[in-house]
């Protein structure tokens, strides 16, 4: 299960509601024992007899039972570890239908719980999609300091900080010596505020790594102070010369830090939207784009890579991505948030690279 089909698969989970406390959830920790896991439901199972409502106490047994034959299919816990939801989604009272779901987390899980309620406990399991692909990033000078985090292909500004630092020559009569003292001294302490400015937007944030960049040599002073706290220290994954140190400098270092983040979401989106807007430049017809050119492609089992913006609405985003994939063809959900997600916004959302040329 990808990461669209698992966020849909969440969406779907955070609309039932049961009647009852019927609603099953599961979370696994990665190379934790199912055996054990399968022991603690049996006996949830045996508990679950003292229910006074006899529907309810049915559900809630049915739905024990089905997790724990699903978890005798599966065998051994996946190494990221394993989220299972059961429940009863019938909407007639009488008339149950218990139905389960299986999720392996995008990155390893060390929680467990069990839970029996009226919803699906889906939140951690949100949570880590969201973090699994967070870098910490910092530009910087030594006039001022901006951080922010690349999310999936999302660059979100954290903060922008100023530092007291003067230019380099002394005004009025004071002495060389004692002015480049103290603007050295003023470079250490705007050093130290970007290091504990760091750690605290940071430090145990499920930051991937981090990536500072800057236009002279004070990003790398900085790193050689000493002030950055060693777990952030080693979460480094490069450095990056850059023109910028504001919030188009974040931009920048995500552009000039491709050989870091090339098997990242935003390299990878940024490929594929490239290749599309190549094609449409060339007028080689190995390109469609807007919804009925390419739904014509798809009857025509004429695409290869199908393009989806997450901007366009749900119900057609689902429409064309299970198309798709019914196809069985490479679908790719592109973001909007960045500069190459949006031009195939622009172009209406949806898009096609063809196997062959059309005949439009």
């Amino acid at each position: 299960m990808d990461e669209f089909e698992a966020l849909n698969l969440i969406r779907y989970l955070e609309r039932i509601k049961g009647r009852h406390t019927e609603l099953v959830t599961v979370y696994v920790p990665g190379g934790f024992s199912l055996d054990i896991i399968r022991s603690q439901l049996a006996e949830e199972k045996s508990t679950a007899t003292n229910i006074k409502d006899r529907n309810n106490r049915k559900n809630v047994i049915d739905a024990l039972e089905k997790i724990m034959n699903e978890l005798r299919l599966i065998g051994n816990t996946p190494e990221n570890g394993l989220v299972v939801f059961c429940g009863n989604v019938s909407e007639r009272e009488g008339e149950p239908d218990i139905k389960v779901w299986e999720v392996v987390p995008p990155a390893k899980s060390d929680i467990r719980l069990y839970r029996c309620d009226q919803r699906f406990i889906t939140d951690p399991l949100k949570q880590m999609y969201h973090q699994e692909n967070a870098y910490g990033l910092i530009v910087m000078d030594i006039r001022e300091a901006t951080f922010g985090t690349l999310e999936g292909s999302r660059i979100d500004t954290l903060k922008h900080i100023k530092s007291l630092v003067p230019g380099k020559f002394s005004k009025g009569g004071q002495s060389a010596m004692r002015f480049s003292r103290e603007r050295e001294g003023l470079i250490k302490d705007f050093y130290k505020e970007v290091a504990e400015t760091a750690k605290g937007l940071f430090f145990n944030k499920n930051i991937k790594g981090i990536i500072i960049g800057g236009p002279g040599p004070a990003k790398d002073n900085f790193i050689e102070s000493g002030y950055l706290i060693t777990a952030l220290h080693k979460l480094i994954k490069g450095v990056k010369s850059i023109s910028y140190t504001d919030e188009s400098g974040l931009r920048e270092l995500v552009e000039k830090s491709k050989d870091i983040l090339a098997d990242e979401r935003i390299t990878i989106e940024k490929e594929y939207v490239q290749k599309l807007m190549s094609s449409i430049a060339r007028n080689d017809n190995l390109s469609v784009y807007g919804e009925a050119f390419v739904r014509e492609e798809l009857k025509n089992d004429n695409v290869d890579l199908l393009l989806i913006s997450s901007g366009i609405e749900e119900d057609k985003k689902n429409e064309f991505y299970y198309l798709g994939k019914e196809k069985g063809i490479n679908v790719e959900i592109i973001s909007k948030d960045s500069s190459d997600g949006l031009q195939l916004f622009g172009l209406g959302g949806v898009a096609a690279i063809l196997k062959r040329p059309s005949k439009q």
